[in-house]
């Protein structure tokens, strides 16, 4: 039968924090239903025909749009994602590390103290980390179903443009459905990226830095 691998601590703590980027959406959804539903009610205490359209709207999920009301939320997505993958991306290379070093170098907390764990990621500082530990081009060649690496290599960058304009609070307009699709990408970059450094540390190593199940 076939292994069942098992995350890494890295990625099961990453998989956790995104439910709070997928809370801000359904904030998103459940401001832009109540929106409609006062203005269903607009002018007065509703008759029973606008009670009922008032619970309608309350009810239906919001279409495609950008409501003022919810751009804020939009925004603050972004930023949480970029914050929780940037998180993701430090945490699975001190994993990265200690499977790779221990037992190889003196102090594998000296080596991990010297890399730069600031920089936003995007594909070079992703490549560059890892490569400071011997695993170059660690995005070269990652793709998936309707995401050719070229497409990701996009996503990262457009990703970080939007992020940028977001922190430093130049105008900028985000949707929900960029949200949604930013986080679907990144999920499978993640779970992706966890499996290749568990195989490359292995090939190694001759060990794997997390088990099966």
């Amino acid at each position: 039968s076939r292994v069942k691998v098992m995350p890494s601590q890295s990625l099961a703590d990453f998989q956790s924090r995104l439910a709070e980027v997928q809370q801000l959406l359904d904030a998103h959804s459940a401001l832009t239903r109540l929106r409609r539903a006062e203005a269903a009610t607009a002018g007065g205490v509703p008759d029973l025909q606008n009670i009922g359209q008032f619970v309608q709207n309350l009810v239906t999920p919001p279409g495609r749009g950008r409501p003022a009301e919810v751009h804020a939320l939009n925004s603050a997505a972004i930023a949480l994602l970029s914050a929780h993958l940037q998180g993701f991306i430090v945490d699975l290379y001190k994993e990265v590390a200690i499977g790779t070093l221990t037992g190889r170098v003196r102090d594998v907390e000296a080596v991990v103290g010297t890399a730069n764990l600031r920089g936003n990621p995007n594909f070079d500082n992703i490549t560059k980390l890892f490569a400071s530990l011997g695993y170059p081009g660690i995005l070269d060649g990652m793709s998936w179903q309707r995401m050719s690496n070229a497409q990701l290599k996009g996503k990262l960058r457009s990703f970080n443009e939007l992020r940028n304009q977001i922190v430093h609070g130049a105008s900028s307009t985000v949707t929900k459905a960029q949200v949604s699709n930013y986080l679907s990408v990144f999920t499978s970059l993640a779970h992706r990226l966890d499996a290749k450094m568990r195989t490359q540390v292995h090939g190694v190593t001759g060990q794997y830095p997390w088990p099966a199940a």
